[in-house]
Parts: structure tokens; sequence; C-alpha cells
């Protein structure tokens, strides 16, 4: 038994591959290689995602920001969009965002289309309150409070006056609405 087990050991080192001159037997890249490729694959396929920048179905219920390009759910309590008149809409992580792009949307990789203000229905934001949509023409922002929002400094919708000033009393900062907010005021907040 002792002699066949001795047999079988030389077969198998008679038949074992040999190393070119030079080469090192157990090169790390040799050993690598498949695992290296598969991550290279894994990237290239990730990489191939939704456009990020690109508008979604008007009643898609997720899409991403074109201004922090992070994903947005429209149920999250900070997402606002931008509704267009051909049935599409970009959705924004925050009033900020939503605003910095409102006010300066040349700076964003976006169809040119998306960037007229003509070819906008609607802007919508979410009361801070009660968390349910707004029309952003007529809500009442407050800027500059001592309060952050999801990304820091933020702008806060409220749908009246009376909870605007309310919030600004207790937390500082000062009520705009839409048709106030400048590029200036979107900077200070860190936004542009």
């Amino acid at each position: 038994m002792i002699d066949r087990f001795r047999e079988l050991k030389n077969e198998r080192e008679k038949t074992t591959l040999v190393e070119p001159a030079g080469a090192f037997p157990w090169s790390p890249l040799r050993r690598f290689a498949p695992s290296l490729f598969l991550m290279f694959v894994l990237f290239v396929i990730s990489s191939c995602g939704p456009k990020r920048n690109a508008p979604v179905a008007e009643d898609a219920q997720r899409g991403y920001c074109p201004v922090c390009g992070m994903q947005v759910n429209a149920a999250d309590p900070w997402s606002a969009e931008i509704r267009y008149s051909d049935g599409t809409k970009l959705m924004f992580e925050s009033p900020g965002d939503l605003l910095a792009f409102y006010v300066s949307p040349t700076k964003y990789s976006v169809n040119d289309w998306l960037k007229e203000k003509g070819n906008i229905k609607k802007v919508q934001l979410k009361d801070y309150n009660t968390r349910e949509p707004i029309d952003a023409a007529s809500a009442e922002l407050v800027v500059k409070s001592r309060v952050d929002g999801p990304m820091g400094p933020d702008f806060f919708p409220f749908s009246t006056r009376q909870a605007a000033e309310l919030f600004a009393a207790t937390n500082g900062g000062s009520i705009v609405r839409l048709a106030d907010v400048t590029i200036e005021i979107v900077r200070e907040l860190g936004r542009n």
C-alpha cells in the first residue's frame, strides 16, 4: 500500500506543470486576475445605470436630483419637484436643491428644454409642518434660519404666512416668496 502511495506521488510530481524560467509560481497577479476582472466587469455594468439628470414621468415615484445626484423618493418629506408641460418632472432632494436649479438652471447638465421657465407647469414643494405638497408660487419660504435641512442650510416652505412667521419667530430667518428667491440668496446658503 505504501509503495502504491509513493507511485501515485511520483506520477503526480511528474505531471505537475513546470513554470517558465523567471516566473513566480504564486504570482499575486495570477492569483487575483480573475477577481480583478470580475470587479472591472461589475464596475462597468454598475456605471450603466439610469441617467441621473433626466426627467421622469410625472407619476414616477423615484428619480435623481440633477443638483446633487442623489436618488429621490417622492414620499420623502423633503422632496421637491418641477413639473413640465410635456408630462415629465425633475425631482429634487430638498427645496434648496430645487431653488438652486430654478434660479440658475444653465449650471446643470439637463436637456435645454428643461431649463426654460416657460415649459414649467408647476413647482411643487412640501409644507414643512404637514409634509403635504404645496404650490411653490404661493408658498412662504423661510430662509437663513438656525434649523438645517437634510443637506445643511435650506429653505423651509409653508402653506400659510402665519406658519412661516411662527417658525421664523422661533428659529430665526426671513420670509421670502418664490419670485423673491435670487441666485445671491441661494449662494448664501451654499447651494450654488
